[in-house]
């Protein structure tokens, strides 16, 4: 019933909240490939050049970061940051700019930037255009014509705009329109909604309406009004080539982002969140049956300030209330504590309350170009690929990876500071960090000096791929193993195929923990004048103690293992883990995945969840596999914010002979559950 009711408040909460944080006004962007891409790439490099030899003669300076191309398109110039400067105003994609948070120019309100009219944007100093400028006009009007015939843009001014093109989506038309522009639906081959709603469009078409432009009759200039563009270009979200996904992981540009969005003054608020009910059981000798629920909600708040962009994060999981007794059954898991330091076996511990409570500050030096810091008390270091619970091909799986303590497992970590440099496709960090995992006392913040590091390179080749390679060493990383230290390399490949109604995510991941050898100092009289115990209590080797199976907490005092008499070296240990997962969504309302596992376990597998299992000499011992499938149907939406789907999967556990007297020769895993999902709706 604890469980019940805390899964419970959370759902209230999640109702009370999102309402107000309706997305972008004109809904989700259409996720379908294009064949106009090779055209778009093509004008956006040509317009690059066309910038850049503006620049050199002295007429092109621009207001916004990445900078507009409105004014050297129809100006064949920019003085917008003059014009700004000067209080008058700037082009339309400029003003948009501004609104959504990419002002350049120190000391400028964005509420002080209007829109300029066209006549009065161009540059005084007179010169010809480049060739590169018509080079790119024309393949832009080439991409326009196709995105058209894929009944994809349908824009609101004569010529349609730019900017939306390169976004290869364009909804203007359908934003602006209303029972006062019929034509549109006519022409877009649309059904009318009972109830029109005048929504906002673009800077682009903003500045078009105001230059006499517009393309439908019956609508006054007051009616036409910018978009909320909240999060669309924010420095905040990602990369030039990539999304931040957990921490400053990143994940493919193609992947759909469910958030939800709006805008409070010079800030952006943008918020995720999910929660899985779930009704688990297990077959085998180690079996274990529970309800619970996983969960996390996570907050942004992000802002221009400064040459930068500042945004504050937070993620929140009340799985300490939703999963009772400190775990949930899963067969083969390890890692961490419950229960008063018992080491968890066969089951996953829940997240903190406080699973993230950092900042980021991100400078955009360039058009390809963004340095960015990330820290605070508790965050993600840039080790790992984005963590299973906010990776896309793992969205619909609420359960954890019997990998994750070898590939993600400190995205949750305390005092992270992190320095990156990202060039186009092309990301390098190095982080620092306490390296201690949390500890079984859920609702805290532990804290503890930076003692291991990390560094990560990302490279995003296309919108579809990325790809991470990272190595850190973690001190002192476990509390069953307080003066071990790991060495950690993982890599992992993330592909995300947009479809026309739905998408496509697989990773294919390797994580490898590297347990180093190191000295254990005597410790065996310190040991039990600590634990007031008898020291007939560990009997020496070869020989039975009569009084061990009824110790009782507090058992072990730090360093609580290896009790040794003399200095003792303990060697280390390897442990490889592997995983390939992936999840369709398809005719916006089925979900398949599936997900396969390798991994390698240590000799406490085959105890049970016993306070002595501290003593035990971890050794690789064992090698096991996991094979889950799934299936979900997106239920009817009731609200616009909220998505909701009823699944389950089913998972095969590979036992090798060495663990089969224990946990029988095929145990099984069934799940069934009920997923919600801050998000909006696909337009």
């Amino acid at each position: 019933m604890t469980a019940r009711r805390s899964i419970a408040s959370l759902w209230a909460l999640l109702l009370a909240a999102s309402p107000a944080l309706l997305g972008h006004e004109g809904g989700v962007r259409n996720p379908k490939p294009t064949k106009a891409k090779a055209d778009l790439k093509l004008s956006e490099r040509k317009m690059a050049a066309a910038k850049k030899k503006l620049a050199a003669q002295g007429r092109y300076n621009c207001c916004v970061k990445p900078s507009c191309s409105l004014c050297a398109r129809v100006n064949g110039s920019c003085n917008c940051a003059a014009n700004v400067a000067k209080g008058l105003g700037a082009c339309g994609e400029c003003y948009g700019g501004w609104q959504a948070g990419r002002g350049a120019i120190q000391g400028v309100n964005k509420k002080s930037v209007k829109l300029l009219p066209s006549e009065k944007q161009a540059c005084p100093t007179p010169g010809e255009p480049p060739d590169e400028l018509k080079e790119a006009t024309d393949a832009l009007l080439r991409a326009k014509q196709t995105l058209v015939a894929e009944k994809r843009y349908f824009c609101c001014i004569r010529g349609g705009c730019d900017q939306c093109a390169h976004e290869a989506d364009c909804p203007c038309g359908q934003d602006l329109a209303s029972g006062t522009a019929p034509e549109y639906y006519k022409i877009a081959g649309v059904k009318p909604p009972g109830q029109a709603q005048t929504k906002g469009v673009c800077g682009d078409c903003v500045d078009g309406w105001q230059s006499g432009r517009g393309n439908f009759s019956g609508i006054p200039l007051s009616e036409v009004t910018l978009a909320n563009m909240s999060g669309r270009g924010d420095a905040s979200m990602g990369t030039a080539a990539a999304n931040y996904a957990s921490g400053t992981s990143q994940m493919p540009k193609a992947a759909p982002m469910d958030m939800l969005h709006q805008s409070l003054g010079d800030w952006n608020l943008m918020v995720h969140g999910e929660l899985f009910a779930v009704e688990s059981q297990q077959t085998g000798p180690r079996g274990r049956d529970k309800f619970f629920s996983t969960n996390w909600f996570m907050p942004m708040l992000s802002r221009r300030l400064g040459p930068g962009t500042l945004t504050f994060r937070a993620m929140l999981s009340l799985e300490p209330a939703t999963i009772t007794n400190e775990r949930y059954p899963l067969i083969f898991q390890t890692g961490e504590t419950a229960n008063g330091g018992i080491p968890i076996i066969s089951g996953q511990h829940p997240h903190d309350l406080f699973m993230e409570l950092a900042a980021s500050y991100q400078i955009q030096l360039g058009e390809r170009t963004v340095l960015h810091f990330y820290g605070g008390p508790r965050g993600e270091p840039a080790l790992g690929p984005t963590a299973y619970p906010h990776r896309l091909s793992a969205s619909e799986d609420p359960i954890a990876t019997l990998g994750h303590h070898d590939q993600d497992s400190t995205h949750i970590s305390n005092n992270v500071a992190t320095a990156g440099l990202s060039y186009g496709p092309v990301t390098i960090e190095a982080s620092g960090f306490h390296g201690r995992e949390p500890d079984e006392h859920r609702w805290g913040i532990e804290g503890g000096a930076i003692d291991s590091f990390a560094a990560r390179l990302t490279v995003a080749p296309s919108s579809r791929w990325t790809a991470q390679f990272s190595a850190g060493r973690i001190n002192q990383r476990e509390a069953t193993h307080p003066l071990r230290p790991t060495l950690r390399t993982t890599a992992s490949v993330m592909y995300v195929r947009p479809l026309a109604t739905g998408h496509w995510a697989t990773t294919l991941l390797w994580g490898r923990n590297n347990d180093l050898t190191y000295t254990q100092q005597p410790n065996f009289t310190q040991f039990f004048a600590a634990s007031r115990q008898p020291a007939d209590a560990v009997a020496p080797a070869g020989q039975e103690s009569g009084t061990a199976p009824f110790l009782q907490p507090p058992f072990l005092p730090p360093p609580r293992n290896h009790i040794v008499t003399a200095p003792t070296r303990i060697p280390g240990q390897i442990y490889n883990s592997y995983l390939a997962e992936s999840t369709l969504f398809f005719k916006n309302k089925h979900w398949i995945w599936g997900r396969v596992e390798n991994v390698d376990k240590d000799s406490t597998l085959i105890y049970e969840e016993q306070l002595f299992v501290l003593l035990v000499d971890e050794r690789r011992y064992a090698r096991v596999q996991a094979y889950t499938a799934g299936y979900e149907y997106e239920l009817p939406r009731y609200a616009g914010w909220l998505s909701t789907g009823l699944g389950g999967q089913f998972t095969y556990f590979g036992t090798p002979d060495v663990l089969k007297p224990v946990y029988g020769n095929h145990p099984l895993g069934i799940q069934v559950f009920l997923r919600f999902r801050l998000a909006p709706a696909a337009r």
